[in-house]
């Protein structure tokens, strides 16, 4: 039986590994790109992500994954650095780990803790 420190070591490793050809790009959070995009009236995804985050990589995994499917490409998705940008994080009332959607310039929905592609799917369809 698997010890939890062999457990961690292998989702290490994995997180470490070169992602897929399809990865997603994520753009970084800029506000003036952000409200820009909003503007646009296109819809956009924010995901508070810390790089020392087991749940954040488990999102970023299932993000990389879902952003090649032709339903998800017409969003904009940003990341919000955890650490690095308090102030957004303050702004956006959440913790880390959270992935929230915006329609219209306005949010519809929000998830946080969440590591299942159901979980991030339903946030990203409330966006579209």
């Amino acid at each position: 039986m698997p010890t939890r420190r062999s457990l961690l070591i292998g989702v290490a490793a994995a997180l470490s590994a070169p992602s897929l050809a399809h990865a997603l790009d994520l753009q970084d959070y800029d506000a003036a790109r952000v409200q820009a995009a909003m503007a646009s009236g296109q819809p956009v995804v924010l995901h508070v992500y810390a790089t020392w985050c087991l749940q954040c990589h488990m999102q970023k995994s299932i993000l990389d994954e879902l952003k090649a499917a032709d339903e998800y490409k017409t969003l904009a998705i940003f990341r919000v650095d955890y650490d690095n940008q308090k102030d957004v994080v303050a702004m956006l009332d959440c913790p880390r780990a959270t992935v929230i959607a915006y329609k219209g310039g306005k949010e519809v929905k929000r998830m946080s803790w969440g590591m299942t592609q159901a979980s991030v799917e339903e946030v990203l369809k409330a966006a579209l």
